[in-house]
């Protein structure tokens, strides 16, 4: 009976711990961005929907209709608000999140490190950077995340304030994509968010009404989010 090799178990459990459902991929260096800006965290805040995202052909069951609210907190850090569905039938999926800043000496582009649902010190922070927007319309989230001392868990998305891009960033995007994520690997998988397949998300209305009502998004358990939700749809 052949064994395998401790690094390559322990490998496979924090593959699994830091959930690829996500569809991240696997790899031994991590992207350097040379991008150098002043990031204006309060013209971040407010939603964005998930509109393109690095392609792990591995992961049966994607996520699509992906939608976040980050709302500023203290010291440079974000709560985060997200729905998602896996597949058409699917009801929205809620979970909340925080971003807390990472100082690194001569740092040129926004670093944070990212936790959803967990109070456990112990799991794993991810890491992600910012390496692009215009806070107006899109935004390229770049994420390498070390698992032990040779491999990093990779990811990268596009965001946009709307469901789609606008056609005059569009090309500006594909642009920047090319130039930068030029491994065979990085494939790019479009997420659904069209009006027939996403189904109507909180973390979208609470944020319109919270505007005039002052509600304070954050605030509101997510059980309380999903109650909501089930009386819109039975009255």
């Amino acid at each position: 009976m052949k064994l395998i090799p401790f690094w390559m178990v322990t490998m496979a459990y924090l593959w699994c711990a830091i959930d690829v459902s996500h569809g991240k991929l696997l790899t031994t260096a991590c992207l350097q961005f040379e991008e150098d800006y002043n990031f204006k965290e309060d013209k971040f805040t407010g939603t964005w929907y998930d509109v393109r995202r690095l392609n792990d052909p591995a992961v049966p069951q994607h996520e699509d209709c992906v939608v976040m609210n980050y709302r500023l907190g203290e010291q440079g850090s974000f709560s985060i608000r997200q729905s998602y569905q896996i597949g058409p039938d699917s009801e929205p999926i809620y979970r909340g999140g925080k971003a807390d800043p990472k100082v690194f000496q001569d740092a040129r582009i926004p670093k944070f490190y990212e936790r959803f649902n967990t109070t456990d010190p112990n799991d794993p922070d991810t890491s992600i950077d910012v390496v692009a927007t215009d806070y107006s319309s899109y935004a390229v989230v770049y994420s390498c995340t070390s698992i032990n001392s040779t491999h990093q868990i990779e990811s990268a998305w596009v965001l946009s304030r709307q469901p789609a891009l606008a056609k005059n960033v569009v090309e500006l995007v594909n642009l920047f994509l090319e130039t930068r994520f030029t491994r065979k690997d990085h494939k790019w998988r479009a997420t659904i968010q069209t009006a027939d397949y996403c189904k109507p998300t909180l973390v979208e209305e609470l944020l319109v009404h919270s505007a005039a009502s002052c509600v304070q998004f954050s605030s509101i358990p997510l059980a309380t989010l999903l109650g909501v939700l089930l009386v819109k749809v039975f009255h």
